[in-house]
């Protein structure tokens, strides 16, 4: 195997894992300001109110997310398995 190669699968995976955890990340933290704000404004300040909805959060774009997700992991897959035999030529 290569440098290149090595790195290239590398930079592949990091960014495969960009792609997969940022709209969880992102709704999650959007939940976490708004449930924030919405503590602050009421004076609620109950750290198990916050978990219920940051919850549904995660879930609900988990399950939305989970077809692009399965083909952006089938993708890297057969990148990765379709690399063997020419790294097995080298």
């Amino acid at each position: 195997m290569t440098p290149t190669l090595a790195a290239d699968l590398f930079h592949s995976a990091l960014w495969l894992a960009v792609e997969l955890g940022a709209p969880i990340l992102g709704c999650v933290t959007a939940a976490a300001v708004v449930i924030g704000v919405l503590q602050a404004a009421t004076q609620v300040q109950d750290s198990s109110i916050s978990f219920a909805p940051k919850l549904a959060a995660a879930l609900l774009v988990t399950w939305l997310w989970a077809g692009q997700a399965a083909r952006l992991l089938s993708g890297f897959v057969d990148k990765t398995l379709g690399a063997i035999p020419w790294i097995v030529r080298q």
